[in-house]
């Protein structure tokens, strides 16, 4: 009833507006700010991403011998999907980075990616290092990639090259193969597995280390300020309950 009467009354204020029975010189909302709830990061724990691997490194298992092929499944090719996750996981770049990575920004022999400003919310370029447990996979995709006749200024990440199903090789792989990947990816684990979940606890992690470096972070993930990267600093429960035990001890 209180809200109706609310309402009431504000539509009441409205139409006394719109009729023209009131006159507002200023706008009463001037100067008003709508803070938006902050949540925590949603993140992928250690047994979920286990879980993530366990699976895929099964499936890559049953490809390899001919099982299920021919189906149609958003988890095929196994071992392409396989490094899309190597590369999220590894480094912590976006989606959206990742799709615009061309041959000719992975350097295996200095070791590093260069993410284009393009797929950059801050529209800034900047290199990622390719780790020791990144690189396998992703020097065989640039390999395959090659063999399939894939030119330096080609797209890196596009399924339709090596999906045997497919007559043409598009020019890009958008959006629409790697949401079905991720769908198909979460409905099997049983919880909701994303890129971004990937970035989100990649940032925790390195926040959460003792001797953290800001700057560091914040350059890995491609932050234009300290501030942004600042948000993924969590709490430790440990120590908070280990302090308000010994306040209760006192």
């Amino acid at each position: 009833i209180w809200c109706w009467f609310i309402s009431a009354d504000l539509w009441g204020s409205l139409s006394a507006i719109l009729q023209g029975l009131t006159f507002q010189r200023e706008n009463p909302f001037n100067g008003v700010i709508a803070r938006p709830d902050v949540k925590r990061k949603k993140t992928l724990t250690e047994a979920q991403i286990r879980k993530i691997y366990l699976l895929m490194e099964a499936r890559e298992a049953d490809e390899r011998v001919g099982k299920g092929v021919g189906r149609p499944n958003a988890l095929r090719p196994v071992w392409f999907w396989l490094t899309v996750l190597d590369a999220l996981h590894r480094t912590g770049m976006r989606q959206n980075q990742l799709l615009h990575i061309r041959l000719c920004d992975v350097d295996l022999e200095n070791g590093w990616i260069s993410l284009r400003p393009e797929g950059a919310k801050n529209h800034r370029e900047h290199r990622v290092p390719i780790t020791a447990k990144l690189r396998p996979r992703l020097e065989a995709l640039y390999n395959r990639a090659i063999e399939r006749d894939a030119k330096m200024d080609d797209q890196l990440f596009n399924v339709s090259r090596f999906d045997g199903r497919r007559k043409e090789v598009s020019a890009n792989m958008d959006h629409p193969p790697l949401r079905a990947f991720f769908r198909r990816l979460s409905r099997e684990c049983g919880c909701a597995i994303s890129p971004h979940r990937f970035r989100h606890t990649i940032a925790t992690n390195l926040m959460s280390l003792p001797d953290r470096n800001i700057k560091m972070a914040q350059e890995l993930l491609g932050h234009s300020t300290p501030a942004v990267t600042l948000q993924y600093v969590e709490t430790d429960l440990n120590r908070v309950r280990t302090m308000l035990e010994e306040l209760e001890a006192a």
